[in-house]
């Protein structure tokens, strides 16, 4: 029920923002991009430079779309659990249905009915008989237009559920708008963030990673790009035990792009969520300190995870993963790395983003609007765990 759920939102959700968001390119146009990057690099930074006022109205635009998001996710997730129920109710009726026609079929039509009647032993059990036959009758009838209007209820809340995840699509464009006014900025209000020679570096290994991989110079990435990610049917949780400290959403007045996992023991191994290839690695950042940045498709569609507060990363750029690799240590106590201020203490930071960061799109705070609640993909029980694989 749980999994069926999921895959509900994932196939319609971030399918949705694939095909809306992301247009055919090459490895040459991301070249060309990355060209801009590295010329504009001082006008871009010079350009971010917001005002302390101009930053807080941003963050509270965003914690308000958020919001939003938050909401819409809600209403998307109820719409397919009553869906799903409705789907089971029609299938349910379907067979009555075709039980009673069958049955009356059988019995030769309504000749059956005009039997039982006239079979009554004495006129109290004619009357008996005709109330019952009349019940019958009636019972067909309510039968069908139940169908029926079970029917229209599911193509209405389809209809809705089409709507939420358009609104949806609108909201994660605008909170990106917002995101990206931000800039180097973006530190004051999320878990991670990348300064745009970061960014540069980033993309550089992406490129570099798909071309080793065999995509050609003018190939269509859209084909080539996935066709190199293993495929997986669901994720796994990235520690063997644990248990989940921060959740993904609105928090402390700002937002949080991810799930926050730990555990009682420091520098854990972290595992890799399923099997996928790791686009870039991003060490020593003043906001998520050392990341392993990697591409994944799950049931057809792509998204990018980042693992962010490592102590120490194990894996390298254009690196095949399992569900069983290795990716690093789970750090982010401020002793170790001074060098995070995003950090609150041991645990790792795991994100969830549609679509692939330097390939759909290239912009940090793209990756951050365009997060989805962990919890959609991955099991995480509501108290402490031993395992990675049980889903139930």
């Amino acid at each position: 029920m749980f999994l069926k759920k999921i895959v509900l939102i994932l196939i319609t959700v971030t399918s949705l923002f694939i095909m809306n968001t992301v247009q055919a390119q090459t490895l040459g146009d991301l070249k060309s991009e990355l060209n801009d990057m590295e010329k504009n690099l001082n006008e871009n930074e010079q350009k971010k430079e917001l005002t302390e006022e101009q930053i807080e109205e941003t963050e509270n635009k965003v914690v308000e779309i958020k919001a939003n998001i938050e909401q819409i996710y809600s209403d998307i997730d109820t719409l397919n659990n009553e869906i799903e129920q409705l789907n089971k109710d029609i299938e349910s009726r379907d067979k009555e249905i075709k039980e009673v026609i069958n049955f009356v079929q059988v019995s030769n039509g309504e000749s059956a009915y005009l039997e039982y009647l006239f079979g009554a032993k004495d006129f109290t059990d004619f009357i008996y008989r005709l109330v019952v036959s009349e019940q019958m009758t009636n019972y067909n009838e309510q039968l069908i237009d139940d169908y029926n209007q079970m029917i229209v209820d599911n193509n209405n809340k389809k209809e809705q559920l089409a709507n939420n995840e358009k609104q949806l699509q609108e909201k994660q464009e605008e909170l990106n708008v917002e995101l990206d006014k931000l800039g180097e900025e973006l530190d004051k209000i999320s878990d991670t963030s990348i300064s745009i020679q970061e960014e540069i570096d980033a993309q550089k290994e992406i490129i570099q990673m798909y071309e080793d991989k065999g995509c050609s110079e003018n190939q269509d990435l859209s084909s080539c790009g996935t066709s190199i990610l293993p495929a997986n049917t669901a994720f796994y949780r990235p520690l063997i035990s644990g248990v989940v400290t921060s959740e993904w959403g609105s928090r402390w007045g700002s937002f949080h792009e991810g799930i926050d996992l730990s555990n009682s023991v420091r520098h854990i191994p972290v595992y890799s969520i399923g099997t996928g290839v790791v686009a870039s690695t991003i060490s020593q950042s003043s906001c998520g300190g050392n990341m392993v940045i990697a591409h994944y498709t799950v049931n057809g569609a792509t998204y990018t995870v980042v693992y962010a507060h490592l102590y120490s990363i194990s894996v390298s750029p254009g690196q095949v993963l399992t569900r069983d690799t290795q990716v690093g240590l789970m750090g982010g106590g401020s002793d170790t790395m001074w060098y995070d201020g995003c950090t609150t203490g041991d645990h790792l930071h795991l994100s969830i983003s549609s679509g692939l960061y330097g390939i759909d799109y290239t912009s940090w705070s793209t990756l951050v609007s365009y997060s989805m609640n962990p919890r959609y993909m991955i099991n995480f029980p509501s108290y402490s765990w031993s395992d990675r694989y049980t889903q139930y």
